[in-house]
């Protein structure tokens, strides 16, 4: 039976929006931002900049993204260079961070938060989501310090809770699995039914297939998108494959023929005049004829 997306999930997510706010683990000065032009820069840019804590969080989101154009700083790190916004875009999806302290005024990375705006196609946002997750190895919205992050939130986002801001990140994470589950039943079902058809001479494929579905799974458990999706691609290919007919291409080999000769002697050839036969166009005095027993016999007299 074909999977089919749950209705919940898609009728509690926004169908353009997403906003989620998470917990920063670990900054490191490994930015810059080019004071010149605002875009965010690594730590060996050599032009006119300043340091920025970009933070795990961050770092992690802007890793996922497939085709992204250069983080642009619409708020700078001044004094705090932990405090700042983002803004950057990939295809059709436009990405928001914002970095805020909401405990023990910043002194430390724990005392840090993002707000992450995402807006664009469903299906890219959950992607995104699921890819951060994976890559941060422990939830973002696990706060370190939860009765100040629950504080903040009431002061800053009265729309979003510790509860509803775990759910918005578990619904897109749901919804970007069920979109994966649901590509690898969809090669299931199509590799079950060109199984069914074969003859017994690509029953050889079987072991393959299955062996490419159980990597999908295993990887969709592991919230492995990228090995998903390389299951998926061989699995493609293994169908290409057993499309194609062996004997499609067969050329048959002709019958033996024997001959006794006379064949090649009635051999003519044809000319602008008619019939001529072989031996009329090469006569004996045509033929070149080089003697060497002279130079033979010279040679060795000598």
């Amino acid at each position: 039976m074909r999977h089919r997306r749950g209705d919940d999930v898609e009728n509690i997510l926004d169908a353009k929006q997403s906003v989620l706010v998470a917990q920063v683990r670990r900054a490191e000065a490994s930015h810059k931002i080019d004071t010149v032009h605002n875009l965010l820069r690594g730590k060996h840019f050599t032009g006119p900049s300043s340091v920025v804590y970009l933070g795990d969080l961050a770092g992690a989101l802007l890793a996922q993204l497939p085709h992204p154009e250069t983080p642009v700083f619409s708020e700078s790190p001044g004094f705090n260079e932990q405090r700042w916004t983002l803004e950057t875009t990939s295809g059709d999806l436009s990405v928001t961070i914002v970095s805020r302290s909401y405990w023990a005024w910043g002194l430390l990375s724990s005392g840090y938060l993002n707000i992450i705006t995402l807006e664009g196609p469903l299906e890219e946002r959950a992607r995104l989501v699921l890819d951060t997750i994976s890559a941060l190895g422990q939830p973002p919205w696990e706060f370190a310090h939860q009765t100040s992050a629950s504080r903040w939130m009431k002061r800053n986002a009265s729309d979003i809770n510790l509860k509803t801001n775990e759910q918005n990140w578990q619904n897109l994470h749901r919804a970007a699995r069920e979109t994966l589950l649901e590509a690898i039943e969809n090669m299931r079902e199509k590799t079950d039914a060109k199984l069914s058809a074969t003859t017994d001479a690509q029953q050889a494929w079987m072991a393959a297939v299955e062996d490419d579905l159980h990597m999908a799974r295993q990887a969709l458990a592991e919230d492995n998108a990228p090995g998903v999706e390389r299951a998926l691609a061989r699995l493609e290919a293994t169908l290409i494959r057993m499309n194609v007919d062996p004997h499609e291409h067969h050329v048959q080999a002709p019958e033996t023929v024997t001959s006794d000769g006379s064949d090649v002697m009635d051999l003519v050839l044809e000319t602008s005049g008619g019939r001529t036969s072989l031996p009329d166009v090469y006569e004996e005095e045509d033929v070149p004829f080089v003697d060497l027993s002279n130079d033979s016999t010279s040679n060795e007299e000598e």
